[in-house]
């Protein structure tokens, strides 16, 4: 949805209603937190990190030393299913492969691989995962596959009319992942429409309806580590001189032998183009860009300021500025903490990039060379070297934020916003090639607005938009990144997906193809999906064609 054309912010609406259908950990909801960590030692977990990802078994296969990590899944399978065992030292978690023979154990770098010597682990309320040593393995979620009871799309044990309205949510907008699916096909048919909703219903309501059996889908997806880079081992000859005297007149003679020593070469692995998109991939990417992105009335990449257009022009970097429109405090920790979050949600996108048709940069630096804020003190042990902006302007997005529903507390919202010269900010400049920026120019705004939900945002080639609670919170590691990747998608000209199957804003004929989600589409995916990098790269492919545009 667009609002304000004259800044062409693209609005992700990712309202409560949309969320109920995600486990959200660190949201403001504290039964989601407290449950990130719950477990029961009767049930079978599937264990997803931020990004969407489950702690899988690489190969598949059970061996001593194997190997695991975190892979994408399209279903539950013994190698991606633990068991959690309580010990008076902390706990084990155990493979479902083998017959629970094997153990999740570190080995000491940071590592999890599996052995029939249990590893000993702590699991934290908001989802850490840790060792005895105090190796930390990133923020786990628990999903349950054993034990489900069939309508329980929250998995809190009761089916209630809470379930009824997640239910209500996946069948109008066809976002469910594979788990949802399955909890919410009450009538067993396969799918799960409008007829679940009703039987559901009914049930709710008292009535003598059965509800089926819980059946998860196979994994067909085998969770394979990249493969190093492939190596040739050439022989060279190396020549060797050996001097002889003869016993007549002293004279030398050189004799030359010659002796060959293998030397081994990396070859480095073929650049991916369009022609490796998979097959399932190419009507449903083809539908996106002429009947969404490429569309005219939308623009998505009309204009040459998308975060492809800044990285190219800045030789791999971007420069921020963060406009704090909030009157809460920022520590020194928190504003290194916002860099960090900001590199590294960059490079979730651009990291499918590399190695892809042309693009140049193995990783972006992200940098945040200015601060704008309502009043300088609200900056703690501020270092020498912080560009600070002090000026202001009305907020006049302050009325959208609320009409729109992306405000919890209104009062709160500033009715004055900071901002930073406007003759070093790209955005307003990108189109004047003899515009001098001068020192501190920046690319990308990230904008924090107290008083907004922390549930939703905006974003577009100015940069990004959402609460400052929100901001913080995927800073340090307790809200999910999900939002701010899905608003850093639309810089990149990926466009939101909420109209139904086929329509103006809708999604492609037949769905998204792999697991059926899409991070552009609210509440669909917690994180960036196959499709979704897929969907990035077709986008390079296509405007770097476009003479003069990366000149």
């Amino acid at each position: 949805m667009k609002h304000n054309n004259t800044i062409q912010k693209m609005a992700a609406m990712l309202t409560v209603a949309s969320l109920a259908v995600a486990v959200l950990p660190g949201t403001s909801d504290t039964s989601v937190v407290a449950s990130a960590s719950a477990y029961n030692t009767w049930t079978g977990y599937m264990l997803q990190n931020e990004k969407g990802d489950y702690l899988s078994v690489a190969y598949g296969t059970a061996v001593e030393g194997q190997s695991t990590d975190f892979y994408i899944a399209n279903g539950n399978a013994p190698y991606n299913t633990w068991y959690f065992t309580e010990t008076s030292y902390g706990i084990t978690i155990k493979s479902a492969l083998s017959q629970g023979e094997y153990y999740l154990t570190g080995n000491g770098d940071g590592r999890l691989t599996i052995s029939t010597t249990p590893g000993i682990f702590t699991f934290s309320e908001d989802g850490l995962l840790s060792d005895r040593d105090g190796i930390t393995y990133g923020m786990v979620t628990l999903e349950a596959v054993t034990n489900l009871c069939s309508g329980d799309l929250n998995q809190n044990d009761v089916v209630d009319g809470y379930d009824l309205t997640i239910l209500r949510q996946l069948v109008l907008y066809g976002n469910a992942n594979f788990i949802q699916a399955a909890m919410g096909d009450v009538n067993g048919d396969g799918v799960i429409t409008g007829q679940d909703v009703a039987l559901l219903q009914q049930y709710l309501l008292g009535e003598d309806v059965p509800l089926v059996v819980v059946t998860l889908p196979d994994c067909t997806i085998i969770p394979s580590p990249e493969e190093p880079p492939a190596t040739t081992t050439e022989p060279t000859e190396v020549t060797t001189t050996e001097l002889t005297t003869t016993t007549t007149e002293a004279t030398t003679t050189e004799v030359t032998t010659t002796t060959t020593e293998p030397i081994t070469t990396t070859t480095t692995p073929p650049e991916l183009t369009l022609e490796d998109m998979p097959a399932q991939y190419v009507e449903p990417m083809a539908w996106i860009w002429e009947e969404r992105i490429n569309d005219p009335e939308e623009g998505w990449v009309s204009y040459w300021d998308t975060i492809y257009d800044q990285i190219v022009a800045e030789d791999g970097h971007l420069y921020y500025v963060v406009k704090w429109q909030s009157y809460n405090e920022l520590s020194l920790p928190q504003r290194e903490q916002i860099e960090t979050l900001l590199d590294t949600t960059i490079n979730a996108w651009t990291d499918w990039l590399v190695g892809y048709d042309g693009w140049e940069y193995d990783h972006v630096d992200v940098e945040i060379v200015g601060w704008a804020v309502l009043n300088e003190n609200l900056l703690l042990d501020r270092q020498p070297g912080e560009i600070v902006y002090t000026d202001t302007t009305e907020y006049t997005d302050r009325d959208y934020i609320i009409e729109c529903g992306m405000a919890v507390d209104a009062d709160a919202i500033p009715t004055i916003a900071p901002i930073a010269p406007s003759t070093l900010y790209r955005y307003d400049n990108y189109w004047n090639p003899d515009h001098v920026y001068g020192e501190n120019h920046f690319d990308m705004y990230l904008h924090a607005v107290q008083g907004m939900t922390d549930m939703g945002g905006f974003g577009w080639g100015w940069g990004q938009e959402m609460s400052d609670a929100a901001i913080l919170g995927m800073a340090n590691g307790s809200y999910s990144l999900h939002i701010l990747e899905h608003e850093m998608g639309h810089g990149f000209g990926l466009p939101d997906f909420y109209g139904g199957e086929g329509e103006s804003e809708g999604y492609p004929p037949g769905g998204f193809p792999g697991d059926g989600t899409s991070i552009m589409m609210a509440g669909s995916s917690m994180s960036i999906t196959d499709f979704d990098g897929w969907m990035l790269r077709y986008v390079w492919s296509m405007i770097r064609q476009e003479e003069g545009r990366f000149s």
